[in-house]
């Protein structure tokens, strides 16, 4: 049955209170917000700990030298900023949460596997940054990890609870706080950075991948960072009025995402450098040997911060992405529901955290990167922008061919597979290469479903 919006009391740009509006279509008369939001939002989200981890990665993991760390996490931060830009102007037009609009390429019920996987890629991430943000608070109040992990949990999920407005009002102020705290650390992280050091053939992974597979492994690692936020695009940018100029939305997504993702990976570039007995290690120990000694508490202060503004991102839109695939609760029941989730996860795998977090960043590329070629085409090909709101809403498209393409996509590109869960025969062949799946994925499905999407309204 189509959703409907009557939801009352009208929603406007009331912060304290609960939004009252799931997946439905948001009309005119609800529309408000700035664009200027858009770049408090992404900055806020990006400048956390996780973040600045995935620059760790690149070395501790795969032994790449500042510079060579630093090629590749360009290379794949302007890929998944463009694409993030692109998505975002979305929202504004179509007035709809990015999963809703991608039953358009995948049908009502088809949309049901990638919106699954959006929920439980929601959980996943608010476990992903809980953990950090728990190590954080932990030693920064000399608390055992439970007091701290009920304590982040809480606070995360209220916010999320309240839902957009509330979401944006925290953003545009953690983001001026955390980029003060983070340039303190910037100074000592660069300052003291050993740029000259040189590539490690006997770290973990680089000993199989060499310099040039690390530096795709960096791209894949940056771009797969990115494409976790590109499933949730214009559930941030739904409000704004349809005026809005897709031209301003982009640049201030895609410039946001890019700045601050960029700036905190080459910070844990540098941390990394000077700190690589503890690149491997709990991410918390990168900060505690920083100088002067009274910037550390605000640098663990910043980690719990920048945990929230992530995470509740993450709650939030994994709670839309419940009302997408018909689970039978309202979106802060949900909400709830994913923090409860995310907490359990993140108890049961605080242990073992860089292999974990790559593992999990591969993981998300394999589905995202071939998801994201599919929508594009579908909305600047098949569609070129124009839709009536009755094609997110009708269950009777069951499935689309969206979905086909997408799953062929990431059958095509399993040989390429190359992490520590599996590596295809591609990758165990050429595994200078690294892992190159979100590539032929990517290609593959935006191809294919460019040629059958043409057939089908043909």
């Amino acid at each position: 049955m189509a959703a409907t919006n009557n939801a009352e009391p009208r929603y406007g740009e009331e912060i304290a209170q609960i939004e009252p509006i799931g997946i439905e279509h948001i009309k005119e008369t609800e529309r408000h917000g700035k664009v200027s939001s858009i770049f408090t939002l992404w900055f806020g989200a990006n400048v956390e700990l996780a973040t600045l981890t995935t620059g760790v990665a690149a070395v501790g993991l795969f032994g790449l030298s500042f510079w060579q760390a630093a090629i590749g996490l360009v290379i794949g931060n302007v890929i998944g900023a463009i694409l993030l830009g692109l998505v975002s102007t979305f929202g504004p037009r179509l007035g709809v949460p990015q999963m809703v609009h991608s039953r358009s390429a995948f049908g009502f019920f088809g949309n049901f596997l990638p919106g699954s996987f959006n929920l439980i890629a929601g959980a996943l991430w608010f476990a992903v940054n809980t953990v950090l943000g728990t190590f954080a608070f932990t030693t920064l109040l000399h608390t055992s990890f439970v007091v701290g992990l009920v304590i982040m949990v809480a606070a995360q999920v209220i916010i999320a609870v309240y839902g957009y407005n509330m979401i944006h009002a925290v953003e545009r102020v953690m983001a001026g706080l955390l980029t003060l705290v983070f340039i303190g650390v910037s100074i000592f992280a660069f300052s003291h950075a050993h740029y000259a050091v040189p590539f490690n053939v006997h770290s973990v992974l680089g000993q199989y991948t060499g310099i040039t597979g690390g530096i795709i492994e960096a791209v894949g690692l940056a771009w797969s960072y990115l494409l976790g936020w590109t499933v949730f695009g214009s559930d941030y940018t739904r409000y704004l009025p349809k005026s809005t100029k897709p031209s301003a939305i982009f640049a201030n997504a895609a410039s946001s995402n890019f700045i601050a993702a960029m700036w905190l990976e080459l910070l844990g570039v540098a941390l990394a450098t000077i700190f690589p007995a503890a690149a491997n290690g709990n991410p918390i120990s990168l900060l505690t040997g920083i100088h002067p000694h009274w910037l550390i508490d605000l640098a663990l202060l910043a980690v719990v911060l920048g945990t929230v503004t992530a995470n509740v991102l993450n709650i939030y839109s994994g709670s839309l992405s419940a009302l997408v695939i018909n689970i039978p609760v309202k979106r802060w029941v949900a909400a709830v529901a994913v923090g409860l989730v995310g907490a359990v996860v993140a108890w049961i795998g605080h242990k073992a955290y860089y292999v974990d977090f790559e593992n999990f960043l591969f993981l998300l590329g394999y589905w995202l990167a071939p998801w994201v070629a599919v929508v594009l085409v579908d909305y600047f090909v098949i569609h070129k922008g124009q839709y009536a709101e009755s094609i997110f809403y009708n269950p009777k498209r069951i499935i689309n061919r969206g979905l086909w393409a997408w799953l062929i996509s990431i059958v095509v590109s399993i040989p390429f597979f190359n992490q520590a869960m599996y590596v295809g025969p591609f990758a165990m062949k050429y595994g200078n290469l690294g892992d190159i799946s979100y590539y032929v994925s990517f290609v593959v499905a935006g191809i294919l479903y460019w040629i059958i999407g043409k057939r089908q309204q043909a």
